[in-house]
């Protein structure tokens, strides 16, 4: 979650191009049972080893920047106005991931600031196993 002890993030004080988030997460396979329980998928089999692999959603939960903006204070009052995502690349279990979230674009609208955040998942490789984009009306 976002850290309340840290600064606050503010429109003012995001540029293009920051890096908000860029670490490494391990998929486990008891995460990803859980992530199916939650979400009551995979209760019928997709088939074999199905269960080795993670739901296309779930890498999704770690771009949620009130998830993991770890060195900021998100405030709350943000309206997740749209989300894009490209799912490239099966994620199985024991895969340890690079996430990185960097903001694409920020701009005014019917006088309240918008943000775009850009979410890029790959994996030891470095080849791209999800991206995606999040656009968020920032609170005031």
């Amino acid at each position: 979650m976002s850290n309340p002890e840290a600064p606050v993030l503010t429109y003012d004080g995001m540029t293009v191009g920051d890096v908000f988030v860029d670490t490494s997460v391990t998929v486990t396979a008891e995460a990803i049972a859980e992530f199916r329980r939650i979400i009551q998928v995979g209760a019928e089999s997709l088939g074999i080893g199905d269960d080795c692999f993670a739901p296309p959603t779930m890498a999704t939960m770690w771009t949620v920047p009130r998830v993991m903006f770890h060195e900021w204070n998100v405030p709350v009052g943000g309206i997740h106005a749209r989300q894009s995502w490209r799912f490239v690349k099966f994620i199985q279990a024991g895969t340890k991931l690079r996430v990185r979230i960097c903001l694409k674009e920020k701009f005014i609208r019917k006088e309240r600031p918008w943000v775009v955040f850009e979410s890029r998942l790959t994996d030891r490789n470095r080849d791209e196993v999800a991206s995606g984009e999040m656009t968020v009306v920032w609170p005031i």
